[in-house]
């Protein structure tokens, strides 16, 4: 790997950090905000899940976008977007204001999957697994910092609208960063696609719904988990600050698996073994959330965020190693990232929804369990695309 891939592996990584810092340091605050703003389980729920409507609905034109513009302008474009609202948030002066700044972040936000995936397809060709274990481990160290710093920012005192401020502030300058570069010198390859044609060929194709259910098992598991697991664990009696540490354990497992599993289903040569077993382990280990193992909480989120995260680096693999769809990378990640979200959209609403109903916390762990292991299910029904296969 040359100095420019170096350069531009580094810069994925930030842009991957940057989205899920900004996305995610909102879970820390929800008890502050719901206090502060008079809002339910259900309404807080919403500000996170409102982002998430705007990529399920602009992910595939962004996909289609950096198939035929390329990854570097629409990057640019979306970065500049997430900059300024994301830096706008802290400004937000009640439930409506804050819940608009959240749909308008969501439009750049539904940009990075598909552009980063593309960047990866066009510069590291030859090392997809490692180069999208790297980038995406820059989800879950932005998710780390954003659960933690966040968590001990509050314990300093400092409110939640002045936290937007500083993380937004973060955003414009990797912006800044994005338009001062230039990586037109590298492999920044533009399709001549048919829009139209392509995406009713690409919607047509059977294993972009199977990638499609197993993103939105493992994704909307992921994404709901890291929202909700910080109040859950306060209503297991867990501190501010426990709950806090505790969760940020769900990142560290994604950034061991984007680093590991990535690279080693690589070596073997496979893809699909790796999807069927971490699927099992993640509905094991949420189910083990329901019983009071308060030593051992910490070991069973990071394994859940493995497992999870683990499925979801192989989503983001096999788009850009398949024969019928790895011409159009961007547009099929599009595809699958923008449905697959439906369970980051509609999993959040649920439990909240299950937590007001019960008042208990316990129906929300049998959900999000009962629905992890059914991207096991999925997994046994998709095509291996890994090197061993093609030999």
């Amino acid at each position: 790997m040359n100095k420019s891939q170096k350069f531009a592996l580094m810069l994925a990584f930030l842009t991957a950090f940057m989205l899920h810092l900004l996305l995610f340091s909102y879970s820390s605050m929800i008890s502050l905000i719901m206090a502060e703003l008079g809002i339910s389980h259900v309404q807080a729920s919403l500000i996170f899940s409102i982002n998430i409507l705007t990529i399920i609905i602009l992910r595939i034109p962004w996909g289609m976008l950096s198939d035929r513009i390329g990854f570097i302008k629409a990057i640019k474009l979306a970065m500049a977007l997430i900059g300024i609202f994301g830096f706008l948030r802290g400004f937000a002066y009640d439930y409506k204001s804050l819940l608009i700044i959240q749909l308008l972040l969501g439009i750049g936000f539904a940009s990075i999957l598909p552009c980063l995936a593309k960047m990866v397809e066009a510069i590291f060709s030859e090392k997809i697994g490692l180069a999208t274990g790297v980038y995406v481990s820059g989800f879950p160290v932005g998710e780390a910092v954003g659960l933690s710093l966040t968590s001990y920012l509050l314990t300093l005192g400092m409110d939640w609208r002045t936290i937007f401020q500083i993380f937004g502030a973060l955003g414009l300058g990797l912006t800044l960063i994005w338009f001062l570069i230039k990586l037109e010198h590298q492999n920044n390859k533009i399709e001549k696609i048919n829009i139209k044609k392509d995406f009713k060929y690409l919607i047509k194709t059977k294993e972009i719904w199977i990638l499609t259910g197993i993103c939105i098992c493992s994704m909307g598991c992921y994404d709901t988990a890291l929202t909700w697991f910080p109040h859950i664990l306060e209503l297991k009696s867990f501190s501010l600050r426990e709950a806090g540490f505790i969760s940020s354990m769900l990142p560290l497992g994604f950034l061991i698996a984007g680093l590991s599993v990535g690279i080693t289903s690589d070596k073997l040569g496979l893809r699909k073994p790796f999807i069927i077993v971490l699927g099992l382990i993640s509905g094991l280990f949420l189910s083990l959330l329901a019983f009071n193992l308060k030593t051992l909480t910490w070991i069973i989120v990071l394994l859940i965020g493995f497992s999870l995260s683990g499925i979801l680096t192989l989503v983001l693999i096999i788009p850009a190693e398949h024969l019928k769809i790895k011409k159009f990378v961007g547009s099929s990640i599009g595809i699958i990232s923008s449905i697959g979200n439906f369970g980051s959209f509609i999993f959040p609403i649920i439990i909240g929804l299950l937590i007001d109903i019960t008042n208990h916390f316990i129906a929300s762990i049998a959900f999000l369990a009962t629905v992890s292991v059914f991207a096991s299910i999925l997994g046994l029904i998709i095509e291996e695309t890994g090197r061993k296969i093609k030999l």
